[in-house]
Parts: C-alpha cells; structure tokens; sequence
C-alpha cells in the first residue's frame, strides 16, 4: 500500500511539473513534444525509447 501512495505521489509531481513548464514553452514545436511525451510516459507506463535520435536543427 504504501509503494502505491508513493507512486501517485511520484505521479502527481510529475504532472504539475509538466503543467509548470507548459507556459514556459509556448508554441516551440520541439518543447511541446517534449512535454507530450513525457505526460504520454506518466499516463502509459512506457519506458523511453534510448535508440530514437532526435533531430537537432
């Protein structure tokens, strides 16, 4: 029981971390996924894929 409450926790902080930088990003399409993703891994359980190469220009 308490790994469960630790992990919506861990859940929960997560989230606002992500509403918090939102405004930060405003329309920059490389930020927007970002943050896409990472609420796609906190909803999903996914693992992030290490082997994807992001496009850097």
């Amino acid at each position: 029981m308490a790994d469960q409450s630790l992990s919506e926790q861990a859940r929960e902080a997560v989230l606002k971390a992500i509403i918090k930088a939102a405004p930060n990003v405003g329309n920059s399409p490389a930020g927007v996924r970002d943050l896409a993703e990472a609420y796609a891994l906190l909803e999903r359980d996914l693992l992030p894929v290490a082997g994807v190469v992001k496009n850097k220009t």
